[in-house]
C-alpha cells in the first residue's frame, strides 16, 4: 500500500489542510527553521493545521553548514516544541554545502544531529539524494545509515545515497515531473511517497503523546514549572514572554548580570553560558529543562 504526502513551506502560501485531507493525503511535513535564525513564517499555522486535519506531520530544518550547528539544531528543537502522537520523526534536509568541503559538511550535520535528537528526544531522519551521491561523494557512514531516509528523486527508479538500503520516505516530484497527483488546497509542491499503511506511519511516531508544556506556577520559595519551550538565541523572533521574564529575574536573583525585560537575547544568552559553567552543565547557551531545573531547583 502507497500513502500519499506533501512537503510545504512559505512558497506555497495559505494552505488549506482540510482540503488537503479531502485529497487523500495522509501526512505532511512543514519546513520549520533553516540556517542559525531563521523560523519559516509559514511553520506555525501549517503546523496546527496539519494537526487540525487529522494527518500525520512532520518539521524540517534546511541546513546551512556554514553556520553553528548546535545553534541551528537548537532553533530547530525550540520552534517544533514537544513532539506528540502523530508527529513523524523531525529531519534535517541536507541539500547544500555552503561553501564547505564535504568533510565539514559531514561532521556539522553529525553535530546537529546529535544535538537535535538529544533537545527533542527523537531520532532524527536524513532529507538527501543526489547532493549525498555528488558533492557528499556518497559516502557509507553508519551513523547516518541507522537513521530513516527520506529520500529525494524526481525519477521512477532513483538511486539510493550509499549509506542506506532503503527509504522511509520518497519525495518523487517537486509537484511537476514524475507524475504528481492533483491536490486541493495547496499550491503544487512537493509530494511524497510512504509504503506501508496508517499503522505503519504511526509507528514511526512517538508512542505516547509528549507531555503538555505546563505553564509558571510560581512556588512559595520561587520555584517555577519548565514552560514548555526552550530559550535559544539567535532565533527570529526572539524567544519573549512571561516564562522569560520569570527566568532573567531568578538570574538576577542568583547574581548574574542581565536586563529583566522579558527577551532571550545576546545579554541573557552570555548569562546563561556563565551559569551553566559555573554549575558544571554543558555551556551551549540554551535554556532548556535541564538549565531551567538547575536554575530554579524543580
Amino acid at each position: 500500500m502507497t500513502l500519499l504526502g506533501i512537503d510545504v513551506s512559505h512558497w506555497q502560501g495559505e494552505v488549506d489542510w482540510f482540503a488537503v485531507a479531502r485529497g487523500n493525503v495522509k501526512f505532511a511535513f512543514a519546513k520549520a527553521t533553516e540556517g542559525n535564525v531563521a523560523v519559516d513564517p509559514t511553520f506555525k499555522r501549517n503546523w496546527a493545521g496539519i494537526q487540525e486535519a487529522g494527518l500525520f506531520r512532520g518539521a524540517y530544518h534546511f541546513a546551512r553548514p556554514g553556520r553553528d550547528a548546535e545553534t541551528q539544531a537548537a532553533l530547530f528543537a525550540s520552534t517544533v516544541g514537544v513532539l506528540g502522537f502523530q508527529d513523524l520523526p523531525p529531519v534535517l534536509d541536507l541539500e547544500e554545502d555552503d561553501g564547505q568541503s564535504k568533510e565539514q559538511v559531514l561532521g556539522w550535520a553529525r553535530r546537529f544531529v546529535e544535538k537535535a535528537e538529544k533537545l527533542l528526544g527523537r531520532q532524527l531522519m536524513i532529507y538527501t539524494g543526489a547532493f549525498w551521491r555528488g558533492a557528499l561523494g556518497n559516502v557509507n557512514d553508519p551513523f547516518f545509515a541507522a537513521r530513516p531516509l527520506w529520500l529525494a528523486g524526481y525519477v521512477p527508479k532513483p538511486v539510493l545515497p550509499a549509506s542506506w538500503a532503503r527509504s522511509t520516505f520518497w519525495q518523487y516530484t517537486e509537484g511537476k515531473n514524475n507524475g504528481p497527483a492533483q491536490i486541493p488546497g495547496v499550491r503544487p509542491c512537493d509530494q511524497n511517497k510512504f509504503e506501508g499503511t496508517a499503522d505503519d506511519l504511526a509507528a514511526l511516531c512517538s508512542p505516547t503523546p509528549g507531555p503538555t508544556p505546563q505553564p509558571i506556577n510560581l512556588s512559595p520559595t520561587g520555584a517555577a514549572a519548565f514552560p514548555g519551550a526552550m530559550f535559544v538565541w539567535p532565533q527570529t523572533p526572539p524567544a519573549s514572554g512571561p516564562a522569560v521574564s520569570r527566568w532573567q529575574q531568578r538570574m538576577l536573583e542568583l547574581g548574574f548580570a542581565l536586563t529583566a525585560d522579558g527577551v532571550y537575547g545576546p545579554e541573557s544568552k552570555a548569562a546563561c553560558v556563565a551559569f551553566q559553567k559555573d554549575r558544571g552543565m554543558s555551556a551551549d547557551g540554551i535554556v532548556g529543562p535541564a538549565t531551567w531545573k538547575q536554575c530554579f531547583g524543580t
